[in-house]
């Protein structure tokens, strides 16, 4: 450490050992690092989000996008104008949490792509569609956006599913016990699984399905398929409600679907300069986040957020 004429203290920069040591124990700064190599090749401004998909706080939750402005306040924007990258790893959440999202990241650029390097599904989607355009590697994939429902049982368990499997469960029910009843079958033991449903629950699991595809019907219209058709913006989201719908929630969504589906993707060639910056830095977050426990991980070329509880919500 030094000390200039003018009272500053400058940092001297780490030598090799310390470098070295820092590569190997994955330090944030090295994470730093990644980030700012990543804006020197697409001379735009750049912030990951990375969760670890096992643990039980680490869906999209209303706070993230707070943790996301709190980078933004953290580095110079004017450095790269009116432009922004959001790299994003995560299995989804709440469809209100991604919706902040999407406008938090717009109230700081004009120009704004989501990168997915590996996977993005559910409300995380969202995110993607809020974009003017996805980034995505050869093998990244995004899914259905049927929201990710966090249920607390009475044993204070807390389960995560799509809203449609809360949906189709309850209507299966209904269904087989109005059968039984028309062919003078013994509807009881349909009546007592119905007992055990709270249908206010039924409720928020198809008002939140309606409000994603609303979420994602506005930012469509409003940016990445602005002045097209609204019969052609409803075909798709369409399709991504009903990708979940007739296969799996969980099933992916590749590029060139994704492309086939109608919206405006680019793809990562697998070896090129720029996937090799982005690949690293992803495994990287990827490996922090499960060696320290964390639920999730912002990081900029200033700096990085680690969030390892936050509260789980339905409203």
């Amino acid at each position: 450490m030094a000390v200039t004429k003018m009272g500053y203290i400058m940092m001297e920069q780490k030598g090799f050992g310390l470098r070295l040591m820092d590569e190997i124990q994955n330090e944030g700064i090295v994470h730093n690092e990644g980030v700012a190599k990543i804006e020197a090749v697409t001379e735009r401004n750049f912030v990951s989000y990375t969760s670890f998909f096992q643990h039980p706080a680490g869906t999209i939750d209303d706070p993230d996008a707070r943790w996301i402005e709190t980078l933004f306040q953290s580095i110079d924007l004017a450095k790269y104008p009116d432009t922004l990258d959001l790299m994003i790893n995560s299995p989804g959440g709440s469809p209100t949490a991604a919706e902040k999202i999407i406008l938090t990241c717009r109230k700081y650029a004009k120009s704004f792509r989501v990168i997915v390097p590996q996977t993005a599904m559910s409300a995380a989607t969202m995110v993607a569609m809020g974009a003017d355009k996805i980034v995505m590697t050869e093998t990244a994939e995004i899914g259905p956006i049927d929201p990710q429902m966090i249920q607390k049982l009475s044993n204070g368990q807390e389960i995560i599913r799509p809203a449609a499997a809360y949906v189709d469960a309850y209507r299966d029910l209904v269904n087989r016990m109005q059968e039984s009843i028309t062919s003078g079958k013994p509807p009881h033991p349909y009546v007592e699984l119905l007992r055990k449903i709270d249908p206010t629950w039924i409720q928020v699991c198809l008002k939140a399905r309606q409000l994603a595809k609303k979420i994602v019907h506005d930012c469509l219209s409003q940016h990445m398929l602005h002045g097209k058709a609204e019969t052609e913006i409803d075909a798709i989201v369409k399709n991504f409600l009903t990708e979940g719908e007739e296969f799996s929630h969980g099933r992916a969504i590749r590029a060139e679907k994704v492309k086939n589906f109608g919206l405006d993707v680019e793809v990562l060639a697998t070896g090129s300069d720029l996937w090799k910056l982005v690949w690293e830095l992803h495994e990287r977050c990827q490996r922090h986040v499960q060696s320290a426990g964390l639920a999730k991980y912002f990081v900029a070329r200033s700096g990085g957020i680690n969030v390892r509880v936050q509260p789980l919500q339905i409203s």
